[in-house]
């Protein structure tokens, strides 16, 4: 396996599990689904096993269209969209505009038979690790902003107690 597919999965990993660390402890799964941070996680961890799952072998990689990448990109649009629009973080809206990029390379070679192999391989996988990238930003400022609350709070709670407690 390349380096590059490694680093992505090894990044990839230790985001999601960053991601669903640190959270508040919830009763079902699906509810830490609604924070931006374990749900945008989630669904590129999904989206990258699905393409194991489903991409051709690798003679026949980009040759022509790939109807299931596609919708595997797309889903991967949608669902980036819909959480950066209802959290109005803007990485998240950032991360989706690259994936925007990976959905029109399918678009592209569709339009265009004669387009190069490797054109479409690189507009359809280009994005991957800048919008890893911006994971880890969202994810180490919702780790970092959660660290200040508690520290604010510990600070609250000394400044609540009183000063002459030895008598």
């Amino acid at each position: 396996m390349h380096l590059y597919v490694t680093g992505f999965w090894l990044l990839l990993c230790v985001l999601t599990a960053l991601a669903w660390s640190g959270r508040e402890v919830r009763s079902q799964w699906w509810e830490a689904l609604s924070e931006p941070e374990v749900g945008v996680a989630t669904l590129m961890m999904v989206a990258a096993i699905l393409t194991v799952v489903i991409r051709p072998s690798f003679v026949s990689r980009f040759s022509s269209i790939e109807l299931a990448m596609f919708a595997i990109d797309v889903g991967l649009f949608v669902g980036l969209a819909i959480y950066g629009a209802r959290s109005g973080r803007w990485w998240i809206l950032a991360a989706s505009a690259l994936q925007l990029i990976s959905t029109t390379a399918h678009v592209t070679r569709a339009v265009t038979p004669g387009m190069w192999r490797l054109g479409y391989q690189v507009m359809e996988e280009a994005s991957s690790y800048p919008t890893l990238l911006l994971l880890a930003w969202g994810v180490w400022s919702r780790h970092r902003s959660a660290k200040s609350a508690r520290r604010s709070s510990t600070f609250s709670g000394v400044r609540d107690r009183p000063l002459s407690s030895r008598r």
